[in-house]
């Protein structure tokens, strides 16, 4: 068979198993190349078990409640077995994708790829020439150096265990900090955590993260905010991490959680001429292309986003570019995301701060899980609905979301700051009764004559 294709994908990822089935729908030669588990971190090692993580652990939460629901009995859970259905759901989800593959007619080429000119990638000896290379390399986590140690935890290791620790401190109060000190402290693990600045989930809106450090605190999640860790420890036993201040904290395990660096280093494309920033990242401009003819880069090692559905939407739109379909635009200031943190979060475009920063004129109208009658019955009564709109004319620009079912809830938020909705037009929308989603008609209503509820 002829190694010349279409498209030559480095990487299977969101960012680039995505891009491949739309370029296989256009009836293009399609080749990815994936030295480990088709579907990358998100799915292997990141999103996808963590959420089946959150799923188990949302459940016995529930049933931690169940006297308030009348109920009686209780329940209790067994991690190895939650563990096995973690890996057999991102199993599953695997091999749903590689079958997709093979009836799509896309080629998987295992090894390690290096990029050696604008038109070859080179798979350990295995030439392939492409028409179009997309490069969706990934992200590593970031480890500094005095905390590269044997023993320490990345999300990595901490999802492939089986065993849950008695005590855990977590370095980085970040999202995936935040999400695996709610997993882990609803399965009764002693969790601290460390964030040098001055508050969790940095990013977004700080009455939106106070609820759920307050949230982390009503779960006996210790948190220390501005201080850094300057020194840590492993033994076999105990981990120690010596803050700024002097504090020593211990523990069972260490988790490292402050972030992911691109993955741009291993695979030849500095020597290929791939221009990149001073923190690694492959430049791109707004149609997803590098320097170099007929290359294009999506994912997480362009730094745009770290998100898996911002890599998959500039993997396509990339393919639409290259193949001169109906064209696609990323638009930076409608980007969503979600943290699965109890409660859940859900966020798109930027928040109230950052419009502030900004300069610009806005005006706020939130929505309160505690006046809503479902939110009520459900007993999920902490959280908010907030609208973000512009001054002059109500356009919603940014929504964020704290609070049960938040990640379902933000698909809402997302049509309308897509579609430039005026929050007086939201407000005329009949929304059922009685539902969460009428928390956004409510504060759609503040926005003119007041909220009806509150």
């Amino acid at each position: 068979m002829s190694d010349r294709f279409d498209l030559v994908i480095l990487g299977g990822g969101p960012a680039g198993y995505v891009p491949a089935i739309r370029a296989a729908q256009l009836g293009r030669r399609v080749a990815v190349v994936e030295k480990d588990a088709m579907g990358g971190t998100c799915l292997n090692r990141g999103c996808i078990p963590t959420k089946t993580l959150v799923a188990s652990a949302s459940l016995y939460r529930h049933a931690a409640m169940a006297k308030k629901f009348g109920l009686q009995g209780s329940l209790d859970f067994d991690y190895a077995s939650i563990a096995k259905r973690k890996d057999m759901v991102v199993t599953r989800l695997r091999k749903g994708v590689e079958a997709h593959f093979k009836h799509m007619g896309i080629e998987v080429v295992r090894g390690h790829g290096n990029l050696k000119s604008a038109d070859l990638i080179d798979v350990e000896g295995r030439a392939l020439h492409a028409q179009n290379i997309l490069l969706s390399p990934g992200s590593v986590p970031m480890v500094p150096g005095f905390m590269n140690q044997e023993g320490v935890l990345t999300s990595r290791e901490i999802l492939a265990m089986d065993v849950l620790p008695e005590s855990l401190i977590i370095i980085g109060g970040g999202v995936i900090g935040c999400e695996f000190a709610s997993i882990m402290a609803s399965f009764g693990v002693k969790v601290t955590i460390v964030e040098m600045l001055p508050g969790i989930l940095p990013g977004v809106d700080a009455d939106v993260a106070a609820v759920v450090m307050k949230a982390l605190k009503k779960a006996k999640v210790k948190i220390h905010t501005g201080q850094p860790a300057e020194n840590i420890s492993i033994t076999q036993n105990e981990a120690s991490v010596t803050l700024g201040d002097g504090a020593v904290l211990t523990s069972s395990k260490l988790l490292v959680a402050i972030g992911r660096k691109s993955r741009t280093d291993d695979s030849g494309f500095e020597a290929a001429g791939i221009k990149m920033d001073d923190s690694g990242n492959i430049i791109t401009d707004d149609n997803n292309r590098t320097n170099l003819r007929n290359v294009f880069a999506a994912g997480d090692a362009t730094g745009k986003w770290q998100l898996a559905h911002a890599g998959s939407a500039q993997g396509i739109a990339a393919v639409h570019n290259m193949f001169e379909a109906a064209p696609r635009k990323i638009n930076a200031d409608a980007m969503s995301g979600c943290i699965f943190t109890f409660p859940e979060v859900a966020i798109v475009g930027p928040g109230e701060d950052e419009w502030r920063e900004r300069g610009a004129m806005v005006k706020i109208s939130t929505s309160r899980y505690i006046a809503n009658g479902k939110a009520m019955g459900m007993n999920e009564t902490e959280g908010f609905v907030k609208l973000i709109c512009k001054e002059q004319d109500d356009t919603i620009i940014g929504v964020q979301v704290v609070g049960a079912d938040a990640s379902s809830l933000i698909g809402w938020a997302v049509m309308a700051v897509n579609a430039g909705i005026k929050a007086s037009d939201a407000a005329k929308y009949i929304h059922p009764h009685p539902t969460l989603s009428e928390l956004f008609m409510e504060a759609s209503e503040g926005m003119g004559y007041g909220a009806i509820h509150g």
